[in-house]
């Protein structure tokens, strides 16, 4: 659909700003500041006038621009640049417009600019991924002894809770977060170096120019500033889309979770939403699909770059064209999926007494593990997961409740009163209360400070301190 329905159907979510990240007047406003920054650091090393500098750099602002002549100027030269490097040398005089964008290219003012909004745009990004992780952690506290069925293949495994479920979730996203500020370092660089990123123009002065335009802009800057050089890009949007598909495994899990069948986990409902417009009874996990559908457009920009970034020679337009609308396609579809899971997980209704009900559909048998182990210890273990093993067939099958055919099993009543214990007390096993408590308190000032380093992140650190 187009993006102006798209527009109505979205005009509740508050995307912070990031729809008009790579707006005309920000990209405008970018190419800007990147040649203000050149301008400066040029005046400072006296590469140019430091009159000439300060008049261009005055004059590097959107609101000062013609854009009708701006508009014609594109539609004549067909060059992504030139007319607004026109404005201005326009805009500074007959006396200072000849040193605008001196001894630069082209490539050098978009790649930096593009690069520039996406550093903005990723501190709103962050912005939202603080929330959603403060959100989890909250989740992961409130249920860290919420039972539930864990499933492996889609199957009853052994018992978990919720709380875990979500530990895991923040574990991933602070996985995510790192990466993401790994190669933000990389890959928020200046590209100055001319034409094909040697300094031809600048000559032994260019590193150092180059070093001043970054410190300006508030960037790194590339060690050999070549054209070709693409991977940097790769590494950070690569990085994104890794964080994308937690949110999507998450929006996958309450997807499924809230059909009928489960009715574990839903969405927050919106009073006045409608599901279908012939089954009135239907409340659809709108959500969700928004998530699932923009992660799946992600992948494939994800994927056009990582197979273009190989183009030959010192630079290439096919390739700079894609990773520049790459860029901004990767944005866009990054701030659908962040607005998206940050309501949700805001949001989510967690169905404890379901929970309870879709654990107990095996009649106990999802303690299988817990019972080989113990019977193990007097039979060993692979006798004792046969005997479990061919107890569960047997209830399958219908011949008797699991606890039944449990019990005929040497050592097996005192087994099955272990498991009723544990039924009865809601109780998962192993270390999941501790695993949600130590990420639900990890995290409840995130944003604040630092991330939690790896270390601190390990469960011996909550071992350690409850002992």
């Amino acid at each position: 659909m187009g993006a102006e329905f798209n527009d109505a159907l979205t005009s509740q979510y508050d995307y912070r700003g990031l729809r008009d990240a790579f707006a005309p007047t920000a990209m405008y406003q970018a190419f800007l500041d990147v040649e203000r920054a050149v301008a400066l650091a040029q005046g400072e090393l006296l590469m140019i006038p430091a009159a000439s500098a300060k008049v261009i750099a005055d004059n590097c602002r959107c609101e000062l621009l013609d854009l009708q002549r701006l508009d014609a100027g594109y539609r004549t030269t067909r060059h992504p640049l030139m007319p607004l490097i026109n404005e201005l040398v326009r805009l500074s005089g007959p006396e200072h417009g000849g040193y605008v964008h001196w001894g630069i290219t082209t490539q050098n003012v978009i790649q930096t600019g593009l690069l520039l909004l996406a550093k903005r745009a990723q501190v709103v990004i962050d912005g939202f991924l603080n929330d959603i992780v403060r959100h989890l952690g909250g989740h992961a506290r409130v249920h860290a002894n919420t039972i539930m069925a864990g499933r492996t293949h889609y199957r009853h495994a052994v018992p978990i809770t919720f709380g875990f479920k979500v530990a895991v979730w923040i574990e991933e996203f602070l996985q995510a977060m790192d990466r993401l500020k790994e190669a933000e370092a990389r890959a928020f660089a200046v590209m100055s170096g001319g034409a094909v990123g040697c300094f031809s123009a600048l000559g032994r002065q260019g590193p150092v120019f180059q070093s001043r335009v970054a410190a300006l802009l508030g960037m790194s800057e590339m060690a050999i500033p070549s054209r070709a050089i693409r991977t940097h890009i790769c590494e950070y949007v690569n990085a994104l889309t890794l964080m994308a598909s937690i949110c999507h495994k998450i929006a996958e899990e309450v997807y499924l979770s809230s059909s009928e069948e489960y009715g574990e986990v839903s969405e927050g409902r919106v009073e006045g939403s409608i599901g279908s417009s012939t089954m009135p009874q239907k409340i659809n996990p709108i959500l969700c699909y928004g998530i699932i559908a923009n992660s799946n457009k992600l992948y494939s920009s994800a994927g056009m770059l990582m197979a273009s970034a190989h183009r030959p020679f010192e630079s290439d337009g096919s390739a700079n064209q894609m990773f520049e609308d790459g860029l901004v396609e990767v944005i866009a579809a990054v701030s659908e999926i962040v607005v998206r899971t940050e309501l949700l997980v805001r949001d989510l209704i967690i169905d404890k007494e379901r929970m309870r009900v879709n654990l107990d559909l095996s009649g106990g048998a999802i303690f299988g593990e817990f019972a080989m182990m113990q019977l193990g210890g007097l039979i060993g273990k692979h006798r004792g997961h046969e005997l479990v093993h061919e107890a569960a067939m047997a209830a399958a099958s219908g011949a008797a409740p699991f606890m039944e055919e449990l019990a005929r099993l040497p050592g097996g009543e005192t087994v099955r009163a272990a498991i009723e214990d544990r039924l009865a007390a809601g109780s998962a096993g192993g270390i999941c209360v501790e695993y949600a408590l130590h990420f639900g308190a990890l995290v409840r000032d995130i944003g604040s400070g630092p991330l939690p380093t790896p270390e601190q992140r390990h469960i011996n650190v909550y071992l350690k301190a409850e002992s």
